[in-house]
């Protein structure tokens, strides 16, 4: 997750973590934010590692983008489960910007997809498992 081919690469990936992780930070937090990003940037390195060797291929993956994917499917589960909008963004709205990074990315060689598809369903899990837990916990303070 720290390591970069290049500066462009970098850049790129700050630059969406920038935009995208902004929303998800104010909306959890900063150490559940943080969470968020190790916990699903560990886990699509995990999915890209056991499809890579499943088809027994050797490959090279770096970059933050499994763990950016996974800040961008907890942000999607965020917004499914809040009726499809958090601030400005609506769960359509994100559904293309998804969409469309997956596009790019199977069009573009050398870009391991399966850390992206990892991280984003990850993401979305963990958002998930979250809600459900604060939910829980308020209905017990509630019930108190």
């Amino acid at each position: 997750m720290f390591l970069h081919s290049g500066i462009s690469h970098l850049f790129n990936n700050m630059l969406l973590l920038f935009f995208i992780g902004d929303y998800v930070e104010n909306y959890v937090g900063h150490w559940k934010f943080a969470g968020i990003y190790f916990l699903t940037g560990i886990l699509a390195d995990l999915v890209s590692m056991g499809y890579n060797i499943f088809n027994n291929k050797m490959v090279l993956s770096i970059g933050a983008s499994g763990a950016i994917f996974g800040i961008v499917g907890a942000l999607a589960g965020f917004i499914f489960l809040s009726k499809g909008m958090i601030k400005d963004i609506t769960g359509p709205r994100l559904v293309v910007f998804i969409g469309l990074s997956i596009l790019s990315g199977l069009q573009n060689e050398g870009v391991d997809n399966m850390a992206h598809i990892g991280g984003l369903v990850s993401g979305f899990v963990i958002a998930l498992i979250l809600t459900v837990c604060s939910n829980v916990k308020k209905k017990k303070i509630a019930d108190s």
